[in-house]
């Protein structure tokens, strides 16, 4: 193989062409171009620009017996999609569909509008052509004048629409905290291909049900929405001594504990929610009166 890999695991893989309906053992190998699956009794070639779709933890029922780690890949062969369905310890699996997505997304041409809307204001901002790129669970286009970008963490909520501007096309509305302002933003990106606009969608989907279900898991104390309510409603501007009481030592010990469960985060005498706090916020908090 004359192309530079980027990957190469050892771990179980099924192929539904294959006819065996067992997984079975061997490496599998993904450059830039390609996945190769390769065991004694057979090799497998998959291009990478076949490729459709990708989904984690996800096993048809009737090889679901058979796998616990997986991520499945859908791609298109002989007019049908196939599927080819990967095992591989846990933190192995999640490297490789990071790596994966980043081959199959870097470099490919996006329209992008950024921002859309601050807050509740639209912005009558121009839409821009650049190439996706992405790297370090960040979501960048870069244009000829700049690069825009966002952290996947940051995600709030994802959207479809059918027109960029006048442009008549699927399109990704991108709803996310800005890192620098802590202000809700929303972005608007349009791959060329609809393939890679399925691609980016799943890409994002995934970060962010993961962030649902780490939200899912934090267990509050009335205190705690209180405090996380009372943030979000004065944009962290707290009058401390009307707060649970005016109990200071109550209250900085009902602060470090959102603190440390990634909600609040402390610049100077600034408060703010972090993504996952405003989350918590906006979703889960419904019995608490600020």
């Amino acid at each position: 193989m004359n192309e530079d890999i980027v990957a190469d695991i050892t771990g179980r893989f099924f192929l539904n062409r294959s006819d065996d309906d067992r997984p079975v053992k061997g490496r599998i190998i993904l450059t830039k171009r390609r996945f190769v699956f390769a065991s004694s009794n057979e090799k497998e070639t998959i291009a990478l620009s076949k490729i459709i779709d990708i989904n984690v933890g996800s096993v048809p029922n009737h090889v679901k017996q058979f796998f616990d780690d997986t991520v499945t890949v859908a791609y298109k062969a002989d007019g049908s999609t196939q599927t080819a369905i990967i095992e591989s310890k846990g933190e192995t699996v999640e490297k490789l569909v990071a790596i994966l997505f980043r081959c199959l997304l870097n470099g490919k041409k996006a329209a992008i509008q950024h921002p859309k809307r601050v807050g509740g204001r639209v912005k009558n901002t121009s839409i821009a052509i650049g190439e996706l790129r992405l790297k370090n669970q960040q979501v960048a286009v870069r244009t000829k004048s700049q690069s825009v970008s966002f952290d996947v963490a940051n995600v709030m909520q994802i959207d479809r629409a059918n027109k960029i501007g006048d442009d008549d096309r699927i399109t990704l509305v991108v709803k996310h905290v800005d890192s620098d302002t802590g202000q809700t933003t929303t972005t608007l990106i349009a791959p060329a291909k609809g393939q890679h606009v399925n691609l980016l969608a799943r890409y994002l989907r995934l970060e962010f049900d993961e962030l649902r279900e780490e939200i899912e898991e934090i267990q509050l104390s009335n205190p705690e929405k209180r405090l996380l309510v009372s943030i979000h409603a004065t944009d962290g501007d707290i009058d401390f001594t009307n707060m649970l009481d005016g109990d200071a030592a109550y209250v900085t010990n009902v602060l470090n504990s959102v603190q440390r469960k990634q909600l609040v985060v402390e610049n100077g005498t600034d408060l703010s929610l972090t993504p996952r706090g405003r989350i918590v916020v906006s979703e889960q908090i419904e019995d608490v009166n600020a």
